[in-house]
């Protein structure tokens, strides 16, 4: 049996990483690298205490528990994620794109550059307004 097949029997009926586990890890680097800067003990301190969080969670049996924590991170973290996603694709289009928001509900939405004054119908409320495009 070499090595990999170790490691794979060993995590067998254990939680393994998941994205908060990635998490911790990005927030273990980043203080790392501040503490490069700042030099003060306390924040190798925290490092070194998230990183113990990260191993136990990762090598936890209990599952069920992990998933939960996982899924209220997620949870937590999705309307971010939409957020900055829908952000990200309003840079990256704003050449193609007039991006507006609804008078009533203000719902954000888009419509193509170059079309003069559209008459628009809000998918969440209803209201007709006029935009320019």
């Amino acid at each position: 049996m070499n090595f990999k097949d170790k490691i794979r029997n060993f995590m067998i009926g254990r939680n393994g990483h998941d994205e908060l586990n990635f998490f911790i890890i990005g927030l273990v680097g980043v203080l790392l690298i501040v503490n490069i800067f700042a030099k003060k003990s306390f924040i190798l301190t925290l490092a070194l205490v998230f990183l113990i969080y990260s191993y136990y969670r990762a090598l936890s049996k209990d599952i069920s528990a992990r998933q939960d924590e996982n899924k209220k991170f997620l949870d937590t973290v999705e309307p971010l994620r939409k957020k900055f996603n829908f952000s990200k694709n309003k840079v990256k289009n704003r050449k193609v794109y007039k991006y507006f928001k609804c008078p009533k509900c203000g719902l954000q939405m888009k419509a193509p550059r170059g079309k003069g004054k559209i008459l628009v119908t809000c998918k969440k409320c209803g209201e007709k307004f006029t935009t320019e495009s």
